[in-house]
């Protein structure tokens, strides 16, 4: 899709016939994640606890995905990409829960200041 400009081989220009995908609707995007605040701030009122959280993280997580595919334009990006955000984040969520072990198992009486 690619159209060379001239014989060197190293200079491609993009086809902006072929390529160009367009700007996402903003406003709408704008009204959907409004609409998900409004969701996840009543979500607390009507469920448990547990649930709200449950809902709230989910709604949280819908809300980046938007962010990111939208407004931060990744959505035609290559899928090698999406794999490599998703290892970062599995390996975060490791260091996390491979501390956090050792985070809460220190007394109270060890962390008081002499």
């Amino acid at each position: 899709m690619n159209t060379v400009i001239n014989n060197n081989e190293s200079v491609v220009f993009p086809d902006a016939e072929h390529e160009y995908h367009g700007h996402p609707h903003y406003t709408r995007i704008l009204i959907i994640l409004l609409s998900l605040l409004a969701c996840s701030l009543l979500v607390g009122y009507i469920f448990s606890p547990l649930w709200a959280i449950v809902l709230i993280f989910a709604t949280a997580a819908w809300k980046a995905a938007l962010v990111v595919r939208n407004f931060m334009h990744l959505k035609y990006e290559p899928f090698i990409l999406f794999i490599a955000i998703a290892a970062v984040l599995l390996i975060i969520m490791a260091f996390f829960f491979g501390v956090y072990p050792d985070i809460t198992a220190i007394t109270p009486e060890v962390a008081k200041p002499h």
